[in-house]
C-alpha cells in the first residue's frame, strides 16, 4: 500500500514551489515515485479530469499514465496523482530533499509508535501482588492456571509476596521471552556402505565364472547315541513360586488407583463437593480436610466430571458448619489445580482404607 506524504514546506521553499506551481498550496503535497515528481490532488465538488489538465498545466494522458486504471472522469474527494511541471532542478532538488526528510521523520515515529505499544501492551500483563493474595486467587482473576504463572515468573513454588511484580498474561510473556537461538543442524554424510553400493552400480556386466566341482564326501560310520531315560523315570521339574511383590509406596501428589484392601483392612468411599482450603495459595503440598478421616491418612480424591485423581494428606477437620452441608473435603490449592484448574468447586470422590 503506498502511502500518501503530506509535505509541509516551511519559508523558502514554500515560496519556491507556490512561485512555479501557485496550486500546490490546495494540494496535499507531493510524492516522489521512481524518480519523478507528482502532486496529490484531492479532487473538489464539480471538478472533471479536463479542469485538473488546466489548473495543472498537463495533458490528460499524463495524468492517466500515473494514475493506471483510472477512468475517463474522476469522481469527488477522489485522490489523483499528476506530474509536477515547470520545476528547474534547483526547485526539484528541493523538494526531493523535503520528501526524503518527511519519509523519514515518518518512519522514525512509526518505531516510536511501535515501541511505545509494546511497551505498553507488556505492562497490561503486570500485576502487582497485594497483601493477601495467593497464587491461586491471581490465576483465577486473570483467566490463567497457576502452573502457566510459575512458568512465566521462574517461579519454584506457589510462594509469592505483597509488592512482587508478576507476568500474568502469555502476550506479556511473550514480549519478554529472549529469542530463541537457531540450533545448528550437521551436514548429513553418505554412508560408506551407500558410497560401495553406487561404485558397484557403476562397474560393467559381472563376469561369468564356471562353477566349482562339489568336493567329495567319505561315507561315516554311524554314531551310536545313549538310550534315552523313559517319560516316567525323568526327574519332576520343582515347582517355582512367584517372588513376592513389594507394597506399592503412596506419596502425597501421586495419581496411581488405590490399592486393593488386605485381611486387616476395609475401604471407605464418599460421594460429595469438593473446594479449595482459603489461604492456602503459598503451599506447595498436596493436603486436605476431612470429617471423619484419621489425621495423617492418605485418601485419594477424584474428579467425576474430568476423571482427574490425585492423593492427599489428611491435616485437619472439616468444619461441620451449614456452608458445608454439601461439602466432603477440601484441598490446598497445588492439589485444587491438578483436579480442577478452571472451576471453583467440583463433585468428587473421596476414598481411603481403614484398619
Amino acid at each position: 500500500m503506498k502511502r500518501l506524504m503530506p509535505l509541509l514546506l516551511a519559508g523558502w521553499l514554500t515560496s519556491i514551489i507556490t512561485q512555479a506551481h501557485p496550486v500546490l498550496p490546495d494540494s496535499l503535497g507531493m510524492e516522489k515515485k521512481d524518480g519523478k515528481l507528482y502532486v496529490l490532488h484531492r479532487v473538489e465538488q464539480g471538478q472533471t479530469l479536463y479542469s485538473l489538465v488546466r489548473k495543472y498545466n498537463t495533458t490528460v494522458q499524463a495524468i492517466k499514465d500515473a494514475n493506471p486504471g483510472l477512468a475517463d472522469g474522476v469522481r469527488y474527494d477522489q485522490v489523483v496523482r499528476v506530474p509536477a511541471g515547470n520545476l528547474s532542478r534547483k526547485e526539484e532538488k528541493a523538494v526531493t530533499k523535503a520528501i526524503k526528510k518527511e519519509e523519514k521523520e515518518s518512519l522514525e515515529r512509526e518505531e516510536r509508535q511501535v515501541k511505545q505499544e509494546t511497551v505498553r501492551e507488556a505492562n497490561s500483563g503486570i500485576h502487582q501482588v497485594e497483601p493477601g493474595q495467593t497464587l491461586y486467587s491471581l490465576a483465577s482473576r486473570y483467566g490463567v492456571s497457576m502452573e502457566e504463572v510459575r512458568k512465566w515468573n521462574n517461579l519454584s513454588s506457589d510462594h509469592i509476596v505483597s509488592g512482587q511484580a508478576l507476568i500474568v498474561s502469555e502476550k506479556a510473556w511473550r514480549v519478554r521471552e529472549p529469542l530463541a537461538k537457531p540450533v545448528a543442524v550437521a551436514p548429513t554424510h553418505r554412508s560408506d556402505s551407500s558410497t560401495e553400493v553406487s561404485r558397484t552400480s557403476r562397474n560393467d556386466s559381472p563376469k561369468t565364472e564356471r562353477p566349482a566341482a562339489p568336493p567329495r564326501t567319505v561315507p561315516t560310520p554311524p554314531r551310536e547315541e545313549p538310550s534315552r531315560p523313559a517319560e516316567s523315570e525323568r526327574p519332576a521339574a520343582e515347582p517355582t513360586s512367584p517372588a513376592p511383590s513389594e507394597p506399592r509406596i503412596i506419596r502425597p501428589g501421586d495419581s496411581g488407583p488405590l490399592p486393593n484392601p488386605g485381611g486387616n483392612t476395609r475401604r471407605i468411599s464418599e460421594i460429595g463437593m469438593a473446594e479449595i482450603i482459603e489461604n492456602s495459595g503459598n503451599s506447595n503440598k498436596y493436603l486436605a480436610l476431612h470429617r471423619s478421616a484419621p489425621i495423617g491418612t492418605l485418601v485419594l480424591v477424584r474428579n467425576d466430571m474430568n476423571q482427574q485423581s490425585i492423593w492427599v494428606k489428611i491435616i485437619g477437620r472439616l468444619p461441620d458448619t451449614s456452608v458445608n452441608d454439601k461439602v466432603i473435603v477440601k484441598v490446598s490449592a497445588r492439589a485444587f489445580e491438578k483436579l480442577s484448574p478452571a472451576d471453583r468447586r467440583f463433585r468428587a470422590e473421596v476414598s481411603y482404607l481403614v484398619p
